[in-house]
């Protein structure tokens, strides 16, 4: 097994970013981690202003 590789994706909004996230997903059997999806997960529309820099953090450990 060759060296981990992190591809991190950023972008204006609606430019494709979610979806080359997910190509690369699944071409490169790759971890997706995404702060939007587990914010929405975890509090559904609430989505209160502590909550993104926790999850950030703990995706930022998980990538790590």
């Amino acid at each position: 097994m060759g060296q981990p590789t992190l591809f991190l994706v950023v972008g204006l909004p609606a430019t494709g970013k979610t979806s080359a996230a997910r190509r690369m997903e699944i071409e490169r059997n790759a971890l997706r981690l995404t702060k939007d999806e587990w914010v929405k997960a975890l509090y559904g529309h609430e989505n209160p202003l502590a909550a993104s820099d926790v999850i950030e953090g703990r995706l930022i450990q998980i990538g790590l």
